[in-house]
């Protein structure tokens, strides 16, 4: 006779990693365009891209985690929605998340945006100041 060892749970990985790492990209994206204005120079074409699909994929990841962490299931149409349209398709996806709770949804989402306007913002200002 052979006993059943247990299954291990898939490892659920926490979504709040994925937003720290957004703050900190943008940030620095801040920084770097903070360092270029306060030198009159033009941002490079390459940083502009390779920050923005840096951005877009970190948003997609989050996605994806908070759904794992959520027991959503996700569809194609979700995933290729936010790959796409993240700034239309994550506040579509945090309503329908909260489904009784949508005006809390809402606001946390506007104190989210808030909260990185002003860390881009001083990302920028400490960018200008180093320049």
């Amino acid at each position: 006779m052979s006993a059943a060892l247990p299954m291990a749970e898939p490892e659920r990985r926490n979504p709040r990693q994925t937003f720290h790492f957004l703050l900190a990209l943008t940030a620095l994206m801040g920084f770097v365009s903070g360092f270029y204005d306060g030198r009159h120079w033009p941002e490079p074409l390459w940083w502009t891209v390779v920050a923005a699909c840096v951005l877009n994929f970190s948003i997609f990841v989050w996605y994806c985690r908070d759904t794992d962490a959520h027991g959503i299931r996700r569809s194609r149409a979700g995933n290729l929605f936010v790959i796409l349209l993240a700034p239309l398709a994550v506040p579509v996806y945090l309503l329908r998340r909260a489904a009784g709770h949508r005006w809390r949804a809402l606001l946390r989402m506007v104190l989210f945006l808030l909260l990185f306007f002003v860390v881009e913002t001083l990302g920028v200002l400490l960018g200008e100041l180093l320049a």
